[in-house]
């Protein structure tokens, strides 16, 4: 499962066409004050940055079966209604209770746009165009991420946090009306042999070639042209069409298999390391996240609150250079080596580009405890540049680990967004949740060196999956497939 024909002369379609999170770190700062006056611990008030993560991972077990049972649309406009709920709670705030209670239900919600944007983003692009629809996907949510982010702090500083939090709310309805117009129902079936596999036994039939005497091997039917769409037998797509809110019957029986399939697809071990990685790195940015405040607007820094949030501005940088180079490298890697390996393409290509976010990751993390340990001895841009290096090191993974199982295991797109989306978030909820403790136990350098250290080493054991991935495919794929495939 996964080893596919890529090239032929000429790309081929993959699968087979048919003829028919809020950033908070910038705004933290403003509610410690309040809160350490209520009596609260610094420790007690992290939460509100750490929990959230934890919430997305619910929501994604929530959310992405019943994306699959009832249609795409309709869960990420419910969603959006919840997140507007929530953000209308944030903003009437009372207490720290319900802030944070508050917080956590735009969690569950906010989740939607980390496996369930990706899975329509997928839904949409070919397998030799996927990693590029990802990273464009991810270079525009990044961006208008990173300007909200960028100037959170001086508008809360000029508007007060709640006014902050008001003006979300007009956003996320901004965002729930453009959705109703514009996002169209993604879920349609594809048949397994839209995905046409080679290079395993499951090719062979049960003919005999007598003159070779050994089994005969199928013909693999390529697409290498799209078909003219069939207005005879179909229905036109249309405005009105686009607009249902779902398409045929409700499947809950799928929505079923596909949380079965979300605990027994962690146990490939090719999922299990993209998991962990996924996990570690969302962990640490978030680490990064929490922490960056207090750094900056200490000695010798000494930055206002309400300046403390353009410290994010690199991540622009990142969006709009560094994620459209790499989605535009992997897809480029995938049809040169496709083409010098007879036409097939292998997932563990996308494993290549691993190196650089890995290495960046891992220097990155280092050189931020080292920073914050001693921040006589570093300039303030070293922390902008950090808080933007290990953010394209936590996407630059998340891309390769998405492109890769998504290649590797085709038919279970769902169940692998859920595993990487939801599963990471408990990980890296482990990873930031204890943050503040850690730090102080082992200061920021000892801490922040051993998240450096655990970057790099799941991004070397990418290096047996590189090397036995395909081993690893044939053997547990078979356990990818449900009883209908």
């Amino acid at each position: 499962m996964g080893t596919v024909k890529l090239t032929e002369g000429s790309i081929v379609y993959i699968p087979t066409p048919t003829a028919e999170p809020w950033g908070f770190g910038g705004v933290i700062s403003f509610y410690i004050e309040e809160y350490v006056a209520a009596g609260k611990t610094t420790a007690q008030i992290s939460p509100l940055m750490t929990y959230p993560t934890l919430f997305m991972g619910i929501g994604n077990l929530i959310g992405m079966p019943a994306a699959i049972a009832v249609g795409r649309r309709i869960v990420i406009l419910a969603s959006t209604l919840i997140l507007i709920v929530g953000a209308v709670l944030c903003a009437t705030a009372k207490s720290y209770e319900w802030h944070l209670g508050a917080r956590m239900l735009l969690g569950l919600c906010a989740g939607q746009s980390e496996a369930l944007v990706p899975m329509i983003t997928q839904e949409i692009f070919f397998l030799h165009e996927r990693s590029r629809g990802l990273m464009l996907q991810q270079a525009i949510q990044v961006s208008l991420t990173t300007v909200w982010v960028l100037f959170a702090s001086p508008i809360a500083g000029a508007i007060t946090p709640k006014g902050w939090y008001a003006l979300g709310v007009g956003l996320t309805g901004l965002e729930f009306f453009v959705a109703i117009f514009l996002l169209p129902e993604t879920k349609y079936s594809h048949e397994l042999n839209a995905f046409p596999e080679s290079g395993s036994d499951d090719s062979l039939t049960n003919q005999m070639d007598l003159e070779a005497d050994q089994p005969v091997k199928s013909t693999v039917m390529v697409c290498k042209e799209k078909p003219p769409l069939d207005f005879v037998n179909y229905e036109a797509r249309t405005w009105r069409s686009d607009m249902r809110l779902w398409i045929g019957t409700s499947e809950w029986h799928k929505a079923a298999i596909v949380l079965q399939q979300t605990f027994e697809l962690p146990l490939f071990p090719n999922v299990f390391w993209a998991l962990c990685l996924n996990g570690l790195t969302i962990g640490v940015n978030i680490a990064i996240g929490t922490t960056y405040g207090d750094i900056l607007t200490g000695t010798p820094y000494y930055w206002p609150d309400s300046s403390t949030s353009y410290v994010n501005c690199g991540q622009i940088v990142v969006a709009i250079i560094g994620l459209p180079l790499l989605g535009h490298g992997s897809d480029a890697l995938c049809r040169w080596r496709a083409r010098r390996n007879e036409g097939m393409h292998e997932p563990e290509t996308r494993i290549i580009l691993l190196f650089f976010p890995i290495i960046v990751g891992t220097f990155t993390a280092v050189l931020y405890g080292q920073g914050a340990a001693h921040p006589f001895h570093y300039h303030w841009f070293t922390h902008v540049w950090e808080v933007a290096a290990y953010y394209s090191a936590f996407i630059g993974a998340n891309i390769v680990a998405i492109t890769y199982l998504l290649d590797s295991y085709p038919a279970r797109a769902g169940p692998l967004l859920v595993i990487l989306c939801a599963f990471r978030g408990f990980i890296s909820f482990g990873t930031s949740y204890g943050t503040t403790s850690f730090v102080s136990n082992n200061g920021y350098d000892g801490a922040f060196g051993i998240f450096g250290g655990l970057t790099g080493f799941f991004g070397l054991l990418g290096l047996p999956i590189y090397i036995w991935g395909k081993n690893i495919r044939q053997f547990m794929g078979r356990f990818a497939k449900g009883q209908t495939d």
